[in-house]
């Protein structure tokens, strides 16, 4: 397989749950949220969709939803109704993740910034920028040594000590520091 680059693309890895990479991910699409960037949810956890999602694909190994509700408390709601022009929500194997993307590629303009949040997609996908949310608390934090971008930068968010005003947008590209 050959090895992706997305410059519009920047992903948000965690190192465990509750690291902050949803609340990471809504403070970038506010920041930018005149480019009207497009916002990516992936989880490797399987159940039915609540309200909201709209069933954009389903497959034997990942469904695809649109996320339409403004007002829930999911993750993606909370990007949708922090300006994301729109959600796409990703349920997907770690080894399929990959073919979901590319399935709602067709759909995002390579010239908006697209923020996702994902542990799994940088082991497939170099993106223009990868951040990765860390939290001190997690007991049982994930390996994420497969990430393929040498451009990492590593957060905070949880400890409100993440400063996102390095961060640009420009010529359809991703840019940190």
């Amino acid at each position: 397989m050959t090895t992706q680059h997305h410059h519009n693309l920047l992903i948000i890895a965690g190192t465990g749950r509750n690291s902050g990479k949803t609340a990471l991910a809504c403070r970038i699409i506010e920041r930018f949220t005149h480019l009207k960037p497009v916002a990516v949810k992936i989880s490797p956890h399987f159940h039915k969709p609540g309200p909201g999602l709209l069933e954009y694909y389903i497959g034997k190994d990942y469904g695809i939803y649109s996320e339409t509700e403004i007002m829930g408390n999911k993750d993606s709601s909370r990007m949708l109704c922090s300006g994301a022009s729109a959600v796409y929500y990703i349920q997907a194997t770690d080894s399929s993740v990959i073919q979901a993307f590319n399935t709602i590629l067709p759909e995002i303009s390579d010239k908006l910034p697209v923020i996702c949040e994902s542990s799994s997609l940088g082991k497939y996908i170099i993106p223009g920028v990868l951040f990765i949310a860390d939290n001190d608390n997690i007991r049982n934090k994930k390996d994420i040594s497969g990430l393929l971008s040498d451009n990492r930068h590593v957060f905070y968010p949880c400890a409100d000590d993440h400063d996102i005003s390095l961060l640009s947008f420009s010529g359809s590209r991703w840019f940190f520091g």
